[in-house]
């Protein structure tokens, strides 16, 4: 049974950005197609009331959140604390996250402290087989993987726009 973490940073206004909100729909995708998954939100920020409240629609088990100002900025000794914060306490075995700048500093350091593996730049995510499979570009978008792991915690940063 996978439990898939979707870590999203909020907004100054403490809304979410349009690349968490497509990282939350790419998590409900995956969560409707793999059964008996469990889907937990996980927000950072300095104020998430507002992102907490929109979540709504995505159909989570759980939201966790760590918010305080040292967490509305971008650093970060911040940024893994929470992240990791979260994971454990969700006890996760696949995390997603925007491919932002702020995640993709933090959580390939995050994965390691986890004991898991990362991958970056993901297009695509899927069940297949009731196994997660994902699609990523190389070399400037002209080549294409599929590829599954078996390590977990998976930690996946899906492009946004994708």
């Amino acid at each position: 049974m996978e439990t898939i973490v979707v870590l999203a940073q909020t907004e100054s206004n403490g809304a979410l950005g349009g690349s968490a909100r497509e990282a939350l729909g790419a998590a409900k995708s995956l969560h409707e197609t793999l059964e008996g998954s469990a889907l937990v939100v996980g927000l950072v920020g300095g104020d998430v009331a507002a992102a907490a409240e929109a979540l709504g629609g995505y159909g989570a088990d759980r939201v966790l959140a760590v918010v305080g100002a040292e967490f509305s900025a971008s650093r970060y000794a911040t940024d893994a604390l929470a992240a990791e914060t979260i994971c454990r306490e969700a006890g996760a075995t696949l995390v997603l996250a925007p491919g932002t700048a702020r995640w993709a500093r933090t959580l390939p350091g995050v994965a390691h402290r986890l004991g898991g593996r990362v991958d970056t730049h993901a297009t695509d995510l899927s069940a297949v087989d009731g196994a997660v499979t994902v699609v990523r570009w190389y070399y400037r978008q002209r080549m294409e993987a599929t590829f599954r792991r078996a390590q977990r915690p998976w930690v996946i940063l899906i492009d946004p726009g994708c």
